[in-house]
């Protein structure tokens, strides 16, 4: 977790007694440094990538602040400026939110509480953009999972807090969601990463099978059992249990879970069953509603208690458009460098058809899709037409022959809205800018659109 004391907190003044005053108000809260000049706070951020907040003064000799912060700003986008000014009348409220766009602005003279709590607000979205990426890079690095949004963003930090106990884990989400790679990263940050992770689905496998995979069963125990047969809860002693889609499961091999969750006690399939003791970590998951099972006597209520422990639901890939950007670019880099392909790029048209698209298959059928179509293309560049051609009409996609003028306007704002987010890493101010639209609609728009934004 980043901390707020690894920042610095830059105060720029040309005014000796106002840095000084200012020194003093922040300086029991925060690290801070001071600059007299423009041209001096920017030679400070060039050398200083500790700096996390910039007060700013805005009418200075030489270069004044509107310009100081401009140029802050391509050098470090991430970081947030709060005018300090003591001349309102020169310098609007609108004037520089419609030019500069800062955090803040503060009026010198104001209540020192504002200012002060203006410098914690913007000391918090900028670690918390910090935190994002760290947490996104992580993710990527240690986990094998891509996306920032908010709902991702969440997952990571679950997945952080859960690993290290023996705690029971269910994954809910639907199919292609990525709950096998949920429970890969839990294993292999848990204490138990050393052991063995097994993996075993209980979808389209008859109970003698299933019984057969997960307890082992002794030679003759059936016809075909020529050997003996180590199950998953023996192989995977001391580690970790993954059953995948236990909703499958039916009530007769349910009660023997129950009976190994609750005591780690289990008999392998044979005329004389052997007893046998093993200590795992289970984590389940399904795509299925396990309390409608339970109500509907399909599933055993003990042992939906027993396996619930914590809960993670994997946001469907619908729910979180604003990722398809970043999973495109990773897929295809990922596929192009393994198949020792030259790089393909996905155009705006791609990315605009991708995100028009439902994925039913969520992050699965993506991944499909993304590999097909730089299989099939005989360009370096996917464009629109080509994502259409392979998913379908837009008609069959979304499901309609016929939309309305105002709803195809409403789809098309959306998805500028989603890449506009997705290239400022879901900043809404800089998306404003970028969009050349009003930060108010804007935030309006996402709310309407239901857009999961990052900031």
């Amino acid at each position: 977790m980043i901390k707020e004391n690894e920042y610095i907190v830059l105060i720029v003044d040309d005014d000796r007694h106002v840095l000084e005053g200012l020194l003093l108000l922040l300086e029991d809260s925060f690290k801070t440094i001071s600059a007299s000049s423009g041209q001096q706070a920017i030679d400070l951020v060039k050398g200083d990538a500790t700096i996390g907040v910039v007060v700013m003064d805005i009418k200075m000799p030489g270069m004044n602040g509107l310009e100081a912060a401009r140029v802050i700003r391509s050098l470090e986008p991430d970081i947030p400026v709060i005018f300090h000014t003591g001349y309102p009348g020169e310098y609007s409220e609108e004037e520089i939110d419609a030019t500069e766009n800062p955090f803040e602005y503060v009026q010198k003279g104001e209540s020192v509480c504002r200012l002060t709590r203006a410098v914690k607000n913007a000391m918090a979205s900028f670690l918390a953009k910090k935190e994002t990426v760290r947490l996104s890079e992580y993710a990527e690095q240690s986990f094998g999972l891509a996306g920032k949004s908010n709902l991702m963003q969440a997952i990571y930090r679950t997945i952080n807090k859960v690993a290290p106990s023996d705690t029971k884990v269910m994954v809910l989400g639907e199919t292609g969601t990525g709950k096998e790679l949920i429970a890969r990263a839990i294993h292999g940050h848990s204490n138990r990463c050393e052991q063995r992770l097994a993996i075993f689905n209980c979808n389209h496998k008859s109970p003698d099978l299933v019984e057969s995979e997960l307890f082992g069963h002794v030679k003759g125990a059936f016809t075909g059992a020529v050997t003996d047969h180590v199950g998953l809860f023996e192989y995977a002693n001391g580690g970790t249990v993954f059953l995948d889609e236990i909703g499958d499961l039916d009530i007769t091999t349910q009660a023997k879970v129950l009976r190994v969750l609750e005591s780690g006690e289990y008999q392998t399939i044979g005329k004389s069953p052997q007893l046998k003791k093993t200590n795992v970590r289970v984590i389940c998951a399904t795509h299925h509603e396990l309390e409608q099972l339970v109500r509907e006597g399909k599933f055993r209520e003990d042992l939906y208690y027993r396996l619930k422990g914590i809960t993670i639901v994997i946001p469907s890939l619908r729910e979180r458009k604003e990722d398809i950007p970043l999973l495109v670019t990773k897929f295809a880099d990922r596929f192009t460098i393994e198949q020792d392909r030259s790089p393909v790029y996905f155009d705006q048209s791609a990315i605009r058809a991708l995100l028009d698209y439902e994925w039913p298959g969520n992050v699965r059928q993506l991944l499909d899709t993304v590999e097909s179509l730089i299989v099939l293309t005989d360009s370096e560049i996917i464009i629109g037409r080509d994502v259409e051609n392979y998913l379908g009409s837009k008609a069959a996609l979304n499901d309609e022959s016929w939309k309305s003028l105002a709803a195809r306007i409403d789809e098309f704002r959306k998805t500028c809205i989603i890449e506009a987010l997705s290239e400022t890493d879901g900043n809404q101010r800089a998306a404003a800018r970028l969009l050349q639209v009003d930060p108010g609609n804007l935030s309006r728009w996402i709310k309407a659109f239901k857009i999961d934004s990052c900031k």
